[in-house]
C-alpha cells in the first residue's frame, strides 16, 4: 500500500472517530441542559467545548484524508481550525489571549464565508 493511501485511511478513519466522539459529547451536553431545564451555568459552558474541538478535528483530518485542490483543503484546514479554537477558548479565563484567540475564529470565519461567497459570486459574472 503506498504511503499516501496509507496516511489516506488513517486519516480517514481519525475523522470517523473524532466525528463519533463530536456527537457523543454533543449527546452529553444536550442531556446535561435538558435535565437543567437549559439553564446557563459553568458545567454546560465545560460540556460545550468538546463538541466545538472533536468537530474541528475530525474536519481538519478529512481535509486530510482526501484529495482535493489546495486551495479546497486550505479552506477546509482553516474551518476546522476555526472550530477547535473556538472550544478551546472556552477554557481560558477572560483575558488578552481570550480576546486573541476569538478574534483569530471570527476572523477564520469571516475570511472562509468570504472566500466561498467571492468565488460563487465570480462564478456567475
Amino acid at each position: 500500500m503506498p504511503v499516501s493511501c496509507f496516511m489516506n485511511c488513517i486519516f480517514c478513519n481519525l475523522s470517523v472517530f473524532l466525528l463519533a466522539l463530536s456527537v457523543v459529547s454533543f449527546a452529553i451536553l444536550w442531556k446535561h441542559d435538558v435535565q437543567t431545564e437549559f439553564h446557563y451555568n459553568a458545567v454546560h459552558l465545560r460540556n460545550a467545548s468538546p463538541p466545538f474541538i472533536f468537530i474541528g478535528l475530525a474536519f481538519i483530518a478529512y481535509q486530510l484524508s482526501r484529495s482535493c485542490p489546495w486551495r479546497q483543503r486550505i479552506q477546509g484546514l482553516l474551518l476546522g481550525a476555526a472550530f477547535a479554537l473556538w472550544g478551546c477558548e472556552q477554557f481560558l479565563p477572560a483575558g488578552p489571549w481570550l480576546t486573541l484567540m476569538d478574534d483569530l475564529v471570527i476572523g477564520i470565519f469571516v475570511l472562509d464565508l468570504g472566500i466561498i461567497m467571492a468565488s460563487q459570486l465570480l462564478k456567475k459574472e
